[in-house]
C-alpha cells in the first residue's frame, strides 16, 4: 500500500474586513492511495445578544466585518471521499493561531481528538506541559503564548465519514 502525504495551511488576513487564504500549512494525512481526505474551512465571529428573557445568548455570524475585540471560531472539517479507511491516528491538523489575534483559552475542540498546542510552530505538547520561559525560569504557557494547535484524530476515518476541529480567538 502506497503512502500519500498531503499539506494543506490555514491563514486569515485581517486587514478591516476579514478574508480567509488558503496556502499550504496544515493538514498532513498518510493514507493508501485510494482514499482521498478533503478539507474545507470556514471563519464566523461569535455575537451576544439579549434573549427575549433577559438572558445573555451568544450565536455564530458571517464573519463579513470585524474589528478589535471580536472573537472568531475558525473551523476546519475533514471528510474521506475515497473508498479506503483512513488508518486511526493518520489524519493530524496542525494549525497556526492566525496573526493579529489572541487563541482563547479552552476553546480547541475536536471529538475524537488529542489537541495540543506550541509556541514556536515546531514542539508540541498538551496545554499542561507545554512550558516557556518568564522571568528567567520556566512555567507552563498560558493562551496568550500558543501560536500553534495540533488535532490528532484517534479513530480510522470511514469512506464517507467527516469530522471537524475548531477554535476561538479575539481580534487584537
Amino acid at each position: 500500500m502506497t503512502q500519500l502525504t498531503k499539506e494543506i495551511r490555514l491563514r486569515s488576513c485581517i486587514t478591516g474586513t476579514l478574508r480567509l487564504l488558503l496556502t499550504t500549512l496544515g493538514l498532513l494525512v498518510a493514507v493508501s492511495a485510494a482514499a482521498q481526505v478533503t478539507l474545507s474551512n470556514s471563519v464566523q465571529k461569535i455575537e451576544s445578544f439579549v434573549n427575549e428573557d433577559g438572558q445573555v445568548q451568544r450565536q455564530l455570524v458571517d464573519a463579513v466585518s470585524v474589528i478589535p475585540g471580536d472573537e472568531l471560531r475558525y473551523t476546519i472539517t475533514f471528510s474521506n471521499n475515497g473508498n479506503e479507511v483512513v488508518d486511526a491516528g493518520s489524519v493530524v491538523i496542525t494549525n497556526p493561531i492566525p496573526e493579529s489575534t489572541e487563541y482563547l483559552d479552552g476553546t480547541a475542540f475536536g471529538a475524537g481528538t488529542e489537541i495540543v498546542f506550541s509556541t514556536d510552530g515546531e514542539s508540541f505538547a498538551a496545554a499542561s506541559e507545554l512550558m516557556v520561559e518568564e522571568d528567567g525560569s520556566e512555567v507552563v504557557a498560558s493562551a496568550k503564548d500558543y501560536a500553534t494547535i495540533r488535532w490528532i484524530f484517534g479513530p480510522a476515518l470511514e469512506p464517507g465519514e467527516t469530522g471537524h476541529v475548531s477554535f476561538n480567538v479575539r481580534l487584537k
